[in-house]
């Protein structure tokens, strides 16, 4: 009885086999160079640009430009309607209304006086409350400020975050 060098059983029947296996691998397109691998890679990248204009229009700086009205934020949060929660201040005399330099003073004032504390809104003399101790300050599409109280991010609100060392009305 003779036997095989390499010792193999059916070693003609497997090189056969890995030889024809190889070929088709070979012979195959890449995933890239199909239709579905083309259109992955175009959506893929459509998607990239997309989501990075949406992350510049959201996270842009911008200053106050409109001084004449600040949101003074109950809470750092939208309402259910996708409103800014608590009041919009407006300081008129009777010569007009006079600009707001100073949005997180009169949000401050706004709170101690009581006007978040009170649950009935048409109270005359609402008790005096505790302003909170910081305030972060965003800007509307308008260019109105709106100062929301403690440290959050601004695009959470939708809003712009305010540009730094830019005062407002400027």
């Amino acid at each position: 009885m003779t036997r095989k060098a390499d010792g193999m059983p059916h070693h003609d029947v497997v090189q056969d086999l890995l030889i024809e296996q190889m070929r088709r691998d070979l012979s195959r397109v890449p995933w890239w160079k199909t239709l579905w691998g083309r259109f992955s890679i175009a959506s893929g990248a459509l998607l990239i640009v997309g989501l990075g204009v949406a992350a510049v229009v959201i996270l842009e700086e911008r200053p106050v430009n409109e001084t004449s009205i600040v949101h003074c934020m109950e809470r750092p949060r939208l309402n259910a309607d996708g409103t800014l929660s608590g009041a919009a201040v407006s300081i008129a005399t009777p010569d007009g209304v006079v600009a707001i330099e100073d949005a997180e003073a009169v949000c401050t004032q706004m709170w101690e006086s009581g006007a978040f504390g009170e649950t009935d809104p048409l109270s005359p003399s609402p008790a005096p409350g505790v302003a909170p101790q910081e305030f972060t300050i965003c800007v509307t599409d308008d260019g109105e400020a709106a100062v929301a109280p403690g440290l959050i991010e601004c695009s959470v609100l939708k809003l712009h975050p305010h540009q730094p060392n830019v005062p407002l009305g400027r």
